[in-house]
């Protein structure tokens, strides 16, 4: 039986001295961007632009430096990157023009540290070649591979209050052999708390058996958890050298336990056991039209030269729902171009150009626009331009243009055509506000599969996952959003856009009714799959394989191997053969074609079946290197 999977990213975690060890004199500790919450890639597109970067300070560490390389645009002339904490000055860094890259070391002992967090924000002031402005946004100034240097070691928790540290790199979870319903779901809400805290800053979240040996020593920024269903509620903090709580409850009040251990009645345990309850949080209510304001974004403004551009994100996560159409009130106002020079406003939703109008002198817009469900994605920017042309000056003369979307405009949300409409892009918006969850076996395996799976949807959620164990039989039968996952075979109930019969023969339903196509292999064929089902008017993502686990474990490790995985996933399957990279794929492009548009309507679906057996088969090796290298790019959030 193989090990039960974690969720990896992996994060360069520095530490000069064992935890075990007395602190010696001159101790420190060496700690990378991401682990801290900081971006791989922090971007200044503008010739004055600034990023605010908090730093969390665990107990016994006092920050020294910051170390990062600066990545410079072209027709860079001059330029200066300075650091701030508050009102004061830590640094001023000239950045050379004559390079590509430079490393710098930000001082940061002076920085504020409040509540455990230290006050940075980073500013550019950069002066470009010639009197052009040049276009940054597509290649501003960057800092990567960032990490902060602490003096110190980390202190080791003695109270409740203190076990949750600002910085947590792993989280090991210890569960029954056999978890029972109440045992899982206790464990799902504790990864999805974690997960929705430290998700994007690399956390490593694994389920194991609490009856299994436990190293003596782990990384300070290590959490242990052993939940266990019992009569008695409580939560103990043990005196084990790698700090561990064990957790217990009946089957109700396990997962409150779980829930309060992020409420403001955990910072109350200023002991070593206690036990809290707070009630169940109702879920969000669903949105259908509301302002900027209303949705706590407020209003938004930019400032630029030559062009600005103000905008939005529409996340559907944050909505608590997967959408259709959504019309958008667009209401503000912009500085008006002098008489000499012309404007054109522009509304893009991401990279759709929704409408485009001629600015006036009255500077002030109040118009509707329309962004179809197909140009909707997990999160999107809705965006307002102005760009100018006209008489030229050098670049910094022109009176700066202002750009203002005001917090009375207003969305307004239609309802999808279907459950999940952009496949894996509907998730988890289409798994909120509830969902449930069951695994096929009970096995502790397969419970370890579904809490990394949830806590991987939570990092791509504004809003909290609340998972409900359940048997298969009351998921199958239900009509409440859910998560499968299984290495047994899948019920037959269940009709999946891709399925084998009799181990040689693949089944594909594409989105129209009719005979799937099918795709027919001479030897017994292994494989395991990520499918999301529109089954009646709710969403199921179903993992399942039909040949063991270890190609669903594979599946998962290749998901986690790499950040931004999770997110850029496309279509409605993921398929993954032995030996062979998983392979993105929607069955609906696969196998639907417009029988209007062409008379040999058989000929057209034979040649997508091909082309599906060439997919799946591995036939085009050039195409799959193509799709393995698409994958491997780093995305943002979403």
């Amino acid at each position: 039986m193989s090990a039960p999977p974690a969720v990896r990213v992996p994060a360069c975690l520095l530490l000069a001295v064992a935890l075990a060890a007395p602190t010696p004199a001159g101790a420190q500790t060496v700690v990378d961007g991401p682990t801290l919450g900081v971006a791989e890639v922090l971007e200044f597109p503008d010739r004055s632009a600034e990023v605010a970067v908090p730093i969390p300070v665990p107990e016994g560490l006092s920050p020294r430096t910051m170390s990062t390389t600066v990545q410079l645009p072209v027709d860079l002339d001059r330029g200066q990157l300075e650091a701030w904490s508050g009102d004061l000055l830590l640094a001023r860094e000239d950045l050379r023009p004559d390079v590509e890259s430079q490393r710098v070391t930000i001082p940061l002992d002076r920085g504020r540290v409040l509540n455990g967090v230290l006050d940075l924000t980073l500013r550019t002031v950069l002066h470009s070649r010639g009197e052009a402005c040049p276009d940054w946004d597509d290649r501003p100034l960057e800092l990567r591979d960032t990490e902060v240097d602490f003096a110190g070691e980390p202190e080791a928790p003695t109270v409740l209050a203190d076990f949750v540290p600002p910085v947590l790199e792993r989280l090991e979870i210890y569960l029954p052999d056999e978890p029972t319903f109440a045992e899982s779901e206790a464990a799902a809400a504790l990864a999805l708390l974690a997960s929705s805290r430290f998700g994007r800053t690399g956390l490593e979240i694994e389920v194991l058996p609490a009856s299994g040996s436990r190293a003596p020593e782990a990384s300070p920024f290590t959490r242990r958890a052993e939940i266990r269903e019992a009569d008695e509620s409580r939560i103990d903090l043990t005196d084990d050298a790698v700090p561990t709580v064990e957790i217990t409850g009946d089957s109700a009040s396990l997962g409150r336990q779980m829930r309060s251990v992020t409420s403001d009645l955990w910072s109350l345990a200023v002991a070593g056991s206690a036990t809290l309850d707070s009630s169940t949080p109702a879920p969000r209510a669903l949105v259908t039209e509301a302002t900027l304001d209303e949705l706590g974004l407020g209003s938004r403004s930019a400032r630029s030269v030559g062009s600005v551009t103000a905008g939005f994100g529409l996340d559907q996560t944050s909505l608590g729902q997967v959408t259709g159409d959504v019309a958008v009130d667009l209401v503000g106002s912009y500085s008006p171009p002098p008489a000499d020079r012309s404007g054109l406003l522009v509304a893009s939703a991401g990279q759709t150009v929704l409408d485009s109008w001629t600015a006036d002198p009255t500077g002030s817009f109040d118009r509707t626009v329309t962004v179809p469900a197909g140009a909707l994605n997990r999160y999107t920017d809705i965006t307002v331009s102005l760009q100018t042309s006209g008489a030229g000056a050098a670049c910094g003369i022109l009176q700066p243009l202002t750009m203002i979307i005001d917090g009375s405009s207003r969305i307004r949300l239609s309802d999808p055509a279907t459950p999940a409409p952009a496949g894996f892009g509907s998730l988890p918006q289409a798994l909120l506000p509830r969902l449930q969850v069951a695994t096929g076996s009970g096995s502790l395996e397969d419970t370890a599969r579904a809490v990394a799976i949830l806590a991987e949807l939570q990092t791509l959620s504004a809003t909290p996952l609340l998972p409900e164990w359940v048997s298969t039989d009351t998921l199958v039968e239900g009509d409440v959003p859910g998560l499968l996952v299984t290495s047994e075979s899948v019920p037959s109930d269940l009709e999946l856009p891709l399925t084998l019969t009799g181990g040689r023969t693949l089944e594909v339903m594409g989105a129209r009714e009719g005979q799937p196509a099918t795709l027919r292999f001479y030897e017994d064929v292994d494989f395991a799959s990520m499918q999301v089902v529109q089954d009646g008017d709710r969403a199921l993502l179903v993992a399942s394989t039909n040949s063991g686990s270890a190609e669903l474990d594979r599946t998962l490790e290749w998901l986690d191997a790499e950040p931004g995985r999770w997110s850029m996933l496309a279509g409605n399957v993921l398929f993954t053969a032995p030996d062979r990279e998983p392979v993105e794929l929607s069955t609906a492009e696969a196998v639907d074609v417009d029988v209007s548009q062409d008379e040999d309507t058989g000929g057209v679906r034979t040649a997508l079946i091909i082309g599906l057996a060439v997919t799946l088969a591995g036939a085009a090796i050039a195409g799959i290197v193509w799709a393995v290298t698409r994958r491997r790019r780093v995305s943002p959030r979403r």
